[in-house]
């Protein structure tokens, strides 16, 4: 039977190597994070989905999407929790009033915390409890692998955070400090992150980072 050379049995394990690490080493964390950090503090506008699984005490809906601008305005749709039932609404806020419309009817006026309005978008770009502040609220990180999402070639890193900056950022109850978070490797902004704690994921996606989006009271 004929040997394999030794080089290239290196070789053919070095190519498989790579190809279980998704290729290329990622950025240390304490490059990354504030990189990040920055890159997000820039952006005018972006759209989200948010994704709620398993039981989140303080986080009364289970799904919401839409555009935020920085100058706190959004405009969406999502499906919240009343009365035992899901509930899909339509929203509008532009900074301190808000308008919702139920399944039926046209959109009432309400102010920005009420429980009609359980989750307010635009503190995702706010300054001081955005997703630039959780990053700057990050303990400790370790880079994970390279992966391309839906055409978007990230670095995901396994992060853990202040709890009480995702408090500010998501109402949810509880010790929320880790998550999966991926970056562009381009820009360095969030792609998306995964919070998880016990049994329940709460799994934000950012993109069209700023595209022209116009919000008018209805």
């Amino acid at each position: 039977m004929r040997s394999i050379p030794l080089v290239v049995t290196a070789g053919l394990a070095l190519v498989a190597a790579a190809a279980c690490s998704g290729g290329g080493d990622l950025p240390p964390a304490d490059e990354m994070m504030p990189d990040a950090a920055a890159a997000m503090r820039e952006v005018e506008t972006v759209r989200f989905d948010l994704a709620v699984d398993g039981d989140v005490p303080g986080l009364e809906i289970k799904a919401a999407d839409g555009a935020v601008t920085a100058d706190g305005s959004a405009q969406g749709t999502g499906i919240l929790m009343a009365f035992g039932m899901d509930i899909e609404a339509e929203y509008v806020i532009i900074g301190e009033d808000a308008w919702v419309k139920g399944p039926t009817g046209g959109f009432q006026q309400i102010p920005v915390g009420d429980d009609m309005l359980p989750y307010d978008p635009t503190l995702l770009l706010d300054p001081d409890s955005g997703v630039a502040t959780l990053l700057e609220s990050v303990d400790s990180a370790e880079p994970e692998d390279t992966e391309n999402l839906d055409g978007v070639d990230t670095y995901r890193y396994a992060v853990e955070f202040d709890p009480a900056a995702f408090a500010t950022l998501i109402p949810a109850e509880g010790d929320w400090h880790k998550a999966t978070v991926w970056f562009d490797q381009e820009t360095a902004r969030v792609v998306k992150a995964e919070f998880s704690q016990g049994d329940a994921t709460v799994t934000l996606l950012l993109s069209d980072y700023d595209e022209p989006v116009q919000i008018d009271a209805p």
